[in-house]
């Protein structure tokens, strides 16, 4: 996942950018971080514009208007390819939340799924999107029966840490070092995948 909710992010550039591109990314990172504070309805568009410094009129010259930016802005916060890739999901995911460069982007992430996931006007286009771009393809590349519910697992022992050591900050997680969580969360992560729910009768 993408860290420009931390600082303005220019990634896979040529040397030089030009200035709409530059307008563009800020007001995304502008948006990326209100939208993880605060729900889509109670956002607004001159305060993401005022934060850059941005002309407001410029959200619909980019995007379309304030949802064609929050569309974006899940595009951007959902593309994990190392997720995709032929590692290991578990591997990946402990190194990427056990990264402290990254934990504070990751625990944004969160944050924006979890007042979005709840908001009436984008609840639907968050859970689609999410599904769309990271849940389905895990399960592709999961298979068989079992991959539902472990990936369902999976997902809620690693988001569940995750708000643990970075919003709870609970000692015996919150204090220990990444090496420590890791392990922590290798531990969770594997008792997780290992539950089989009762035969259906």
């Amino acid at each position: 996942m993408s860290t420009r909710v931390d600082k303005w992010v220019i990634r896979d550039t040529p040397t030089v950018m030009r200035k709409s591109e530059i307008t563009r990314e800020k007001l995304l990172t502008s948006a990326t971080r209100a939208f993880c504070v605060q729900s889509y309805s109670n956002v607004s568009l001159r305060g993401i514009a005022k934060d850059p410094g941005v002309d407001v009129a410029l959200v619909s010259r980019y995007f379309g208007g304030k949802m064609g930016l929050f569309q974006a802005m899940l595009d951007d916060v959902f593309a994990w390819p190392e997720m995709m890739s032929g590692d290991d999901p578990v591997e990946v995911a402990i190194a990427k939340y056990t990264d402290p460069d990254t934990a504070d982007a990751h625990m944004s992430v969160i944050r924006m799924i979890v007042v979005n996931g709840a908001d009436p006007e984008v609840g639907d286009i968050l859970r689609e999107r999410l599904r769309e771009m990271l849940v389905d393809p895990m399960l592709a590349k999961m298979g068989g029966e079992r991959a539902a519910p472990n990936l369902a697992m999976f997902i809620a022992v690693t988001l569940g840490a995750a708000m643990v050591r970075h919003t709870l900050r609970l000692p015996g997680m919150a204090d220990t070092q990444p090496e420590a969580y890791a392990m922590q969360l290798r531990h969770l992560i594997d008792a997780a995948l290992r539950f089989e729910s009762p035969a259906s009768e």
